[in-house]
């Protein structure tokens, strides 16, 4: 069975140029070779609700912080997640299928840390894994900005838990990730060099088995 893929890395203001340009696919020329432009006309937005990353975001946090105290300029504005599984998962999935795969995780998000509160969720088919970067304002339920709290180590935990299943109840044959993984959150570069070693560990396994045969 395939197992579920749920990261996260923390944005600041400094961030949300960069991560809105490279999600939005408003740059032609990608660091990333694994994309594939001609492509990039299937990806779609679950929210549609953020044109502009930095502008958008920033203004929805100070329309709707409970304190009239400045945010820090330091401090945590997304908490961004990435939501996958391997390609085996994806293969026999149809487009729809897979869609409600990532609308399901989105509504389990939702429903835990609050539907306003997501302002994006980008699904990426111009990749050769399908992966969704979700951006989630960590909002407490006073409305305080505080990713330190949202997300602590037990919401972190719950989470690896709770998606997989939520995601079955769904219909999806999938389960967590391996246990203990949760303790360390995988920045996207992190996570997408990790996913390239994979695939070079892959095809090394595939030229040893040609070399037997």
């Amino acid at each position: 069975m395939s197992m579920i893929v749920a990261r996260m890395q923390k944005m600041k203001s400094g961030n949300l140029v960069g991560i809105g340009n490279h999600n939005q696919r408003k740059t032609e020329n990608h660091t990333n070779k694994e994309i594939d432009p001609s492509l990039s006309k299937l990806n779609y937005d679950l929210v549609g609700i953020t044109e502009n990353y930095k502008r958008d975001i920033e203004k929805f946090i100070n329309e709707n912080k409970s304190t009239p105290r400045s945010i820090r300029k330091d401090a945590v504005l997304i908490n961004e997640w990435i939501i996958s599984s391997d390609r085996d998962f994806f293969k026999d999935l149809s487009q729809e299928e897979t869609k409600n795969f990532f609308s399901s995780a989105k509504d389990y998000f939702a429903e835990n840390f609050g539907e306003e509160n997501i302002r994006y969720a980008i699904v990426h088919l111009d990749e050769s894994t399908p992966h969704m970067h979700m951006g989630i304002v960590p909002f407490d339920k006073d409305n305080k900005l505080s990713a330190k709290r949202v997300f602590n180590r037990e919401a972190l935990r719950n989470i690896q838990e709770e998606l997989p299943k939520h995601l079955q109840e769904k219909g999806f044959d999938i389960e967590r990730g391996l246990e203990g993984s949760d303790r360390k959150n995988l920045t996207v570069p992190e996570f997408k060099e990790m996913k390239r070693e994979q695939k070079e560990i892959e095809r090394e396994i595939e030229r040893k088995k040609d070399e037997l045969k």
